[in-house]
């Protein structure tokens, strides 16, 4: 069997699975939530990565909470009190993002707050054009990670295109910023990788090398009370 049909096959298992999976995963997420009585706290498109305290969601088979983020949270509004997404929305055409943002406002309790995290276009082009060194070990990081690095523009052509980022839409602080507002987010601020002010959200990063930091954009914002 050759590679191509290995990988269409391998789709297709993960697809049924996922589907025979999904209205028990489902009804976790719906039961999760309700158990905690409007303090859920919930991690979007964390794959498979468990934060303690949180409910882990997303759309892959092995996820043990199902959550489509661009569809209307099966939840009532004002359940959730915190939600965190860890370079989730950049895989979102804007018009869909903008949904995501809408739905994540609507899920929130009045009070509570969102933390985004995603690939900052801004500081990774000016590592591009202003920092040597900052941009040499950034793409000395990708080498470890496996990416296939030859020259400078690898920096940009990493972070606009890998993992599917081309199909989704990219953003600096104040396209982001600007879109959170425009669904209604209050207090939108900046934060660096593993930093905040609210202590929930703190040490949530997993990629925070000093260039990882240095080309990250996180940002929070609240719900009106």
């Amino acid at each position: 069997m050759n590679r191509e049909i290995q990988v269409a096959v391998r789709a297709v298992i993960r697809d049924g699975l996922g589907m025979a999976r999904r209205p028990i995963t489902s009804r976790k997420f719906r039961q999760a939530v309700a158990a905690a009585h409007g303090n859920a706290k919930l991690v979007a498109g964390g794959g498979l990565v468990a934060l303690p305290g949180w409910i882990n969601t997303d759309i892959s088979w092995r996820a043990s909470h199902y959550l489509d983020l661009a569809k209307p949270w099966p939840v009532p509004h004002g359940s959730i009190s915190k939600v965190y997404a860890d370079n989730v929305i950049e895989h979102f055409p804007l018009a869909v993002g903008r949904d995501v943002l809408r739905y994540i406002f609507d899920a929130l309790k009045p009070g509570g707050a969102v933390r985004l995290a995603t690939p900052d276009v801004e500081r990774t082009a000016r590592a591009y054009l202003e920092n040597g060194d900052l941009a040499a070990r950034h793409l000395e990081r990708h080498r470890r990670h496996g990416y296939s690095v030859y020259h400078p523009v690898d920096l940009l052509r990493v972070t606009f295109c890998e993992h599917g980022h081309h199909l989704g839409y990219l953003f600096d602080y104040d396209t982001l910023s600007a879109e959170m507002e425009a669904v209604g987010f209050v207090k939108v601020n900046r934060e660096e990788a593993g930093e905040s002010s609210d202590p929930e959200f703190a040490q949530l990063e997993t990629r925070v090398s000093e260039t990882e930091r240095a080309t990250a954009l996180v940002v929070e914002g609240r719900k009106p009370e």
